[in-house]
């Protein structure tokens, strides 16, 4: 596991907005930076690193009459390393990362300037050096967003083009330590796998578990609402949410079967117009894992909640929609456990789920999507009987 904080820097990009005069102005953006804390682990014997970059701070920028904020969220990284990471040896790497971005625009020109945050997830490459020495690992690397234009609405019915930098530098610091090592002894000498089976004849490696970690609701499309009411509203933005869970563990069948709890609300306004999501889901799913590759444990399995979900809209501050839908939804969750050894007290786990069907009816053809995607990179699930050592 790997704990530290890096700092990145944007470089280049650009918008435009409408000025006194209602004309098409070009505004350029300046190189800013921001700190990031780094979450991760090392995985397939140092050819691997999985990492969730957390920033601290907004990007604003202000300049001719405008308000800018420009946000990097949470970004999820995969690195490979053609040369395994090892003690004093400078090693390069290539890779990706699902990176979402928020964006927006606020013009003071205008009565009702404030302009629709805009969310896109890019998956942008990577490349760079590592050196590690000892615990320490220290990195240089850049960042290549490809595909870093999208339209904006700079008012309700004129659109324009943004380019985020393109480009990113970071230097990180990284301090690696190990939650497994004073496992090692037992398995290359067998006891692990003897105990692991007497316990698992006896029925006493079932159990209940806790689970507690912060997930992301990432929408899928835009509501058709929206579509065609109102075009300046894009896409909502990630919203972030707790992750609860209580359920137990079948050993023989390798199970999962959870009771889950997830609630968030968000809020998106443009050009006078206002809007409020929220939804509480409870639930119940069934997960069955698929396969050990060292301690990378996938699985997969359906889920069944009850949703409450609410709408709000307001039009310069006089609302004028409010709808509540309650409702029975279906999904499907997939991800991966890093469990070592199956006596552990605890572990870390990765959840994915996806739920095609979630919306309100604003009327016979047009509705509000809460069409999701939900991720969450790291939850902490703890088997209390092993705690106590009550196995």
């Amino acid at each position: 596991m790997t704990l530290g904080a890096d700092y990145q820097v944007g470089i280049g990009g650009e918008t435009q907005f409408l000025n006194t005069s209602n004309q098409i102005e070009n505004l350029a953006f300046p190189n800013t930076g921001s700190p990031r804390i780094l979450i991760g682990g090392t995985h397939f014997w140092g050819h691997a690193d999985f990492q969730i970059s957390i920033p601290i701070g907004d990007r604003i920028i202000e300049s001719k009459n405008q308000e800018i904020t420009a946000v990097r969220g949470v970004e999820t990284s995969f690195k490979y390393f053609p040369w395994r990471i090892e003690h004093n040896k400078v090693r390069p790497y290539v890779g990706t990362a699902i990176t979402p971005f928020y964006y927006e625009q606020d013009n003071n020109n205008l009565e009702f300037g404030n302009g629709p945050e805009r969310g896109r997830t890019a998956v942008p490459l990577m490349a760079g050096v590592t050196f590690n020495n000892k615990n320490h690992l220290v990195e240089l690397g850049v960042t290549w967003d490809y595909r870093n234009k999208q339209k904006y609405h700079i008012s309700r019915n004129q659109l324009a083009t943004v380019a985020m930098p393109p480009l990113y530098a970071h230097l990180s610091y990284r301090f690696m330590f190990d939650t497994t090592l004073e496992s090692e002894k037992d398995w290359e000498s067998g006891r692990t796998e003897k105990v692991t089976k007497q316990l698992g004849d006896a029925g006493k490696l079932n159990g209940f578990f806790l689970g507690v970690g912060m997930s992301s609701a990432w929408w899928l499309d835009a509501s058709s609402y929206n579509t065609s009411n109102r075009p300046y509203i894009p896409k909502y933005s990630t919203a972030i949410m707790p992750d609860l869970t209580v359920g137990y563990y079948l050993h023989q069948p390798d199970i999962n079967i959870a009771l889950v709890y997830r609630g968030y609300k968000t809020s998106t306004s443009a050009y006078g117009t206002a809007q409020d999501l929220e939804r509480k889901s409870f639930g119940i799913e069934a997960t069955k894992y698929i396969g050990d590759y060292h301690g990378f444990v996938p699985f997969i399995g359906p889920v069944l909640t009850t949703e409450r979900l609410n709408f709000r809209e307001g039009e310069q501050g006089i609302l004028t929609q409010e709808l509540t839908n309650n409702q029975l939804a279906y999904g499907l969750t997939f991800g991966w456990d890093i469990r070592p050894n199956r006596l552990r007290w605890f572990l870390l786990r990765t959840n994915l789920r996806w739920f095609p069907n979630l919306e309100v009816k604003v009327n016979e053809t047009e509705a509000i999507s809460f069409r999701n995607i939900e991720f969450n990179f790291i939850q902490l699930i703890v088997f209390p009987n092993r705690v106590l050592g009550k196995r």
